[in-house]
């Protein structure tokens, strides 16, 4: 197996799971009645989205 592959799928699953994070953090702050957008929501989503996308990208490039 191509090694970019594998480090292209490495980098798309950091990416989901920065994304994941933000959305736990977000359901929690809102059921804990807190400001739903405030905490590690928004750094989180923030740093996931790119790593996602570069992911993503990378995927459709060595696969």
């Amino acid at each position: 197996m191509n090694m970019m592959l594998v480090y292209s799928l490495i980098i798309f699953g950091v990416g989901v799971l920065f994304m994941a994070l933000a959305g736990i953090s977000f359901r929690i702050r809102a059921i804990l009645n807190k400001p739903a957008w405030g905490g590690a929501t928004i750094p989180c989503a923030l740093l996931g989205l790119p790593i996602f996308i570069v992911g993503s990208v990378m995927i459709y490039i060595f696969y």
